[in-house]
């Protein structure tokens, strides 16, 4: 990396920091990502060359550790956690392109959905969710729950759709965003969910919730 020649902080910071996906790298790792393959599937943008070229270089600038087979924050790194919110909270309050339709990934969604869990509201038998978009190609996703764990699928595996879902893919990421409420996208019909009532009611407390979202209006 470039150096940009100066004394102030935040200058000798960018040098570690400011390279293209360093810090998406550290947000994955502090979502609980340690594997090369997952953090890819976090940043599915990011070619697996770039995304070793920068994980070396975290690693030199002790951001990051090797930990078996995978990654691990440093305590410099876990010492980036309040900067990363604030980013995030500015995003939310000063960008004034708000959320764009580029923005907008199903993949990447049920994939932060997936590994923000509440375990005990887990079910205890295999649960397969179906997941269809409407303004997408309505093909379908597929999440396989079952205690303590989430499961991203491609396909149902054989297993019975227990709860079908259909929504509006900018609403379901804006209440993941924090800036909706799961009952505005009910009461909307922003989301149709189909399957026993209990399952129904059940499904939005299987998540912690985005970990930079803002207060739902």
């Amino acid at each position: 990396m470039s150096g940009y020649g100066q004394f102030c902080s935040i200058a000798r910071a960018l040098e570690v920091l400011g390279e293209r996906w360093s810090l998406l790298i550290v947000r994955e790792l502090l979502l609980g990502e340690r594997r090369f393959g997952d953090i890819q599937r976090g940043i599915p943008r990011i070619s697996k060359t770039m995304l070793s070229t920068r994980l070396k270089e975290l690693e030199r600038a002790g951001v990051l550790a090797r930990d078996g087979d995978g990654y691990a924050l440093t305590e410099a790194g876990q010492a980036l956690t309040p900067l990363l919110k604030e980013l995030g909270g500015w995003a939310a309050r000063w960008d004034p392109r708000g959320l764009l339709p580029e923005h907008l990934d199903p993949d990447a969604l049920l994939w932060d959905l997936h590994r923000r869990l509440v375990p005990e509201n887990l079910p205890t038998a295999p649960t397969l969710v179906e997941f269809r978009f409407t303004e997408r190609d309505r093909r379908p996703y597929y999440l396989l729950a079952r205690r303590p764990d989430v499961t991203v699928c491609d396909e149902d595996g054989g297993h019975p759709v227990a709860l079908h879902i259909e929504a509006n893919l900018e609403a379901l990421t804006r209440y993941w965003l924090g800036e909706v409420s799961w009952a505005h996208l009910l009461r909307e019909h922003l989301i149709t969910l189909t399957g026993p009532a209990a399952l129904r009611r059940a499904f939005p407390t299987w998540f912690s919730g985005y970990l930079l979202a803002a207060e739902p209006a």
